[in-house]
This record gives structure tokens, sequence and C-alpha cells, in this order.
């Protein structure tokens, strides 16, 4: 349900962030801290649905998944961090047992997902899943 986490993970990690506040200056600092190549943004790798741009690479090896993320917007790419957390090195189990509302409501990050958002990020997850 978690990708690579464990409840116990999303709980220490949930009440590390605590405030609302807390939360947004997680996300914008997973943002800050991706490491993304310069040439990383090409139509092929663009998903649709959000309000932002995403770009996204999944790769596997040895039946793990290595996942790169992108976005234009801050908190876009602080979200899609949050997924990467979650399935990167994930097995392809888990990457089909995935939920984003469920890691999202978890961790306390659901306030931050519009509806316009939601259905990007459910897009990503959606083209994870389909592989």
């Amino acid at each position: 349900m978690y990708g690579i986490l464990s409840e116990s993970d999303l709980l220490a990690l949930r009440e590390q962030l605590g405030s609302r506040e807390n939360r947004m200056r997680y996300l914008v600092q997973l943002a800050k801290q991706a490491e993304i190549p310069d040439d990383f943004r090409t139509s092929g790798r663009e998903v649709f649905g959000c309000e932002a741009r995403v770009w996204v690479q999944a790769d596997w090896r040895d039946d793990r998944l290595a996942l790169t993320v992108d976005s234009e917007s801050r908190v876009v790419l602080g979200l899609l961090m949050v997924i990467r957390q979650a399935l990167h090195g994930a097995s392809s189990e888990q990457v089909s047992g995935y939920s984003l509302d469920d890691h999202f409501d978890a961790l306390g990050l659901a306030d931050f997902v519009t509806s316009s958002r939601r259905n990007g990020l459910r897009n990503v997850i959606a083209k994870l899943q389909e592989r």
C-alpha cells in the first residue's frame, strides 16, 4: 500500500512533520533535493493531467523501480518526491499495490493535493502501475 515504506515509517514521519506549515516546508525541501538531469524534460517523459507540467522516467532494474521525477511547480515536485520515496527501489508487487490516497492521508499531506494535482499524480501512478 505504501511501496517500500511501512506504517511505522509513515507514522514517524507524520509526527516529525507536525504542523501544516512544517509539512509545506518539507515538500519544498524535497523539491530542492531532487536530482534531475539537465535534459530530463522531454515530451516522451511528460505525464499529463496536473495543473503543472510533470515529467517521469521509470526504469526497471532487477525487478526494482528506478524513478526520476520533475515538475515546474515546487509543491508538485515535492509531492512527486514523496511518491518517489515510497516507490524508488520498490518491486513490481509493491508498485502495483501502492495507494496514493492512503499514502498521502497517512502523512497528512492530502490537503496539499487539489483535485487537479490529484488527477495528475494519479496519472503518474497509473503509468507506473501499467508497466
